[in-house]
């Protein structure tokens, strides 16, 4: 037990590499790798072919993974996690969580990349929606992309690490859990936004 402890210490106190690095190695680094590989290789396809409508559908698809994922973990997840004993939901988060921050950094860095080539005429694949609207909804778009790095997934993580200590805090993951519901619906409205956003000027609206 005091080598476990010990080694849960060294995780939560450890650089980023080594987190990185843990992580991959909790969420299983095949699944790791292809949470990135997987969508970013339809975007390489994208540029490699110059399609611009590959690129329209990896843009799509990879955002609706983004924001099906974004508010389905805090909206069901984290309720269901929430009504479970301390030892399952601590077995939970530790196999879950991991694997959600590959695939949704994944996911959502593939939707800003894609939709920055779609927005931008100059690279070639764009559908010419220069101006106003579109540099907003890519203003918007990297800055959900930053949040989420910022606050939902050091949330996820900091009850990931709790979960790592010798004796967690379930008043803390508590906290934490209910600070995740109010990001998740923050970051829900602001989606909707976009979605109504990008649909307006992509109708012509």
């Amino acid at each position: 037990m005091a080598v476990a402890d010990e080694g849960s210490r060294h995780v939560a106190e450890s650089g980023f590499v080594d987190r990185v690095r843990h992580l991959a190695d909790a969420a299983n680094p095949a699944f790791a790798a292809g949470s990135f590989l997987v969508p970013l290789a339809f975007f390489a396809a994208s540029l490699a072919l110059a399609s611009t409508e590959l690129l329209f559908y990896t843009h799509v698809a990879a955002g609706a993974v983004w924001f099906g994922f974004a508010v389905i973990f805090p909206a069901l997840i984290g309720p269901t996690l929430g009504g479970l004993d301390e030892e399952a939901s601590a077995a939970v988060n530790r196999t879950l969580i991991p694997k959600a921050v590959f695939f949704l950094v994944g996911f959502s860095l593939t939707t800003v990349l894609s939709g920055t080539v779609l927005l931008t005429p100059d690279l070639g694949l764009g559908y010419g929606f220069g101006g106003t609207w579109s540099g907003l909804a890519l203003g918007v778009g990297w800055g959900l992309f930053a949040f989420g790095l910022a606050v939902p997934h050091r949330l996820q993580l900091s009850a990931y690490y709790e979960t790592l200590s010798p004796d967690p805090d379930s008043s803390r993951l508590e906290s934490i859990e209910k600070q995740n519901l109010v990001v998740g619906l923050f970051e829900g409205a602001v989606m909707l936004a976009l979605i109504v956003l990008m649909t307006g000027f992509r109708l012509g609206i």
